[in-house]
């Protein structure tokens, strides 16, 4: 092969090289860009809510429990969270899916934001806006999951493929638990101002002692 061959065929590699370096960083920046942008409106949203409502009762949290949302609880956080890390393992970092791993973690990420944001205002604030919480990432966490079907359209990640279809379901029944649930949520209100709620000391609904007496 010539000099100007090799310059050619080197050029070549180079170039592809960019090109699927490219590929593998485009994704990772876009969704690590358009998650913290939505993480900071949230959050804003929530500490607007918050203050509006100052100087109202407090907020017990969703109780009564009753046995169905517990098993429901677990439910979630079997297919919303186990089976995610599951596939993340697997496909993500076993198979070396980059795709299907950008997609799972930023779903996980978003997972673990929520979970902290609804703790952080049940028990620190204990403010009635914990109901928009879920409310906000719900809708958001259906677009991610579609966003990460398309990222793996191309790729053999058939985990991830049947992780992401059960996820839109899952989140998509969990909007109507979620929503029609949210008027016996709000009767907060009819406990006295100064009520102590112990049971926000420990946020575990399985508790024996995990509803307060009204």
């Amino acid at each position: 092969m010539n000099v100007a061959g090799r310059i050619n065929d080197s050029s070549a590699r180079h170039g592809h090289h960019k090109r699927m370096s490219a590929s593998h960083i485009d994704p990772l920046l876009t969704t690590l860009l358009q998650n913290a942008v939505f993480f900071a409106i949230a959050s804003l949203y929530v500490a607007i809510g918050a203050r509006r409502t100052c100087g109202t009762a407090a907020f017990p949290g969703p109780r009564p429990v009753a046995i169905w949302f517990k098993i429901w609880l677990v439910v979630i956080w079997v297919v919303g969270l186990a089976l995610p890390v599951a596939a993340l393992l697997n496909d993500g970092m076993v198979r070396g899916q980059s795709n299907a791993a950008i997609a799972l973690s930023a779903y996980l990420g978003m997972f673990v934001a929520q979970v902290a944001t609804e703790l952080w205002v049940w028990r620190r604030w204990r403010s009635p806006i914990w109901v928009i919480v879920p409310c906000l990432y719900l809708g958001w966490r259906l677009w991610q999951i579609v966003w990460g079907w398309q990222l793996i359209a191309k790729d053999d990640a058939s985990l991830t493929r049947g992780t992401l279809v059960a996820l839109f379901v899952l989140w998509v029944i969990n909007i109507g638990v979620h929503f029609t649930n949210i008027p016996l949520t709000l009767r907060w209100d009819h406990h006295a101002a100064d009520a102590k709620f112990p049971s926000l000391h420990r946020a575990i609904p399985f508790g024996k002692d995990a509803q307060d007496r009204r």
